[in-house]
């Protein structure tokens, strides 16, 4: 597994579960382009998972098949999956299990400001490296828990409140908002939402845009 490379994103990111309508999802945004390639996953039934800092990508899907097929919680799936790292301490990883559970690993290695905020009442995460400071969180988590509508609009308005507060020191490039549950494509397609700028000046008002036009019948 890889320590590092030129494309690692130093990355936001918010996720959250929605136990009533079984979806589960993620927004992230990067001062790297295409963050949504590497850093969220998801699966309905299993969890939601976010890696990033340094970034391993291989423990996002590893999580997730650990959660699926192998019936361990977000916890110790999380554990199992840093026993195949080569070097966690430069890894930041975010899991949501199914069952509500939240699990964090902030390596000690990871670019400052670097940390998270949980939520297990929703529940929810946001977990941020290289940001401009704690109030990147803080400022999400609250729009989190304020924002009217679905899991889908308190995501978006999570990323942008997350955005106001600073972001990324570097500037943001990228964006992604992936949320899953359940569809008339089961098993093989559970993506409800999978929307991504790869590279632009103010990706999160990008991603919104798509957002709204997604929304459009």
């Amino acid at each position: 597994m890889r320590r590092h490379s030129g494309l690692d994103p130093m990355t936001y990111s918010i996720l959250v579960l929605d136990a009533d309508t079984g979806l589960a999802g993620v927004a992230v945004a990067s001062g790297t382009i295409a963050v949504g390639s590497r850093v969220p996953w998801a699966r309905y039934g299993a969890g939601v998972v976010v890696t990033q800092a340094y970034t391993n990508p291989a423990l996002g899907p590893l999580i997730l098949e650990l959660l699926a097929r192998h019936g361990l919680s977000a916890r110790d799936a999380l554990e199992e999956a840093l026993k195949r790292d080569s070097s966690p301490s430069h890894r930041q990883v975010a899991v949501i299990d199914y069952a509500g559970e939240i699990a964090v690993h902030d390596g000690d290695w990871v670019p400052s400001w670097h940390g998270y905020l949980v939520d297990p009442s929703i529940p929810a995460v946001c977990i941020a490296n290289l940001v401009v400071g704690p109030e990147v969180c803080e400022n999400a988590m609250r729009a989190l828990r304020t924002t009217e509508g679905n899991i889908i609009d308190k995501l978006v308005a999570a990323l942008e409140a997350a955005h106001r507060a600073g972001g990324d020191k570097r500037g943001d490039k990228s964006a992604a908002l992936l949320v899953v549950g359940h569809t008339n494509h089961l098993p093989y397609y559970d993506r409800v939402v999978d929307l991504r700028v790869d590279f632009a000046k103010d990706p999160i008002r990008k991603l919104r845009k798509l957002y709204e036009e997604w929304m459009k019948p």
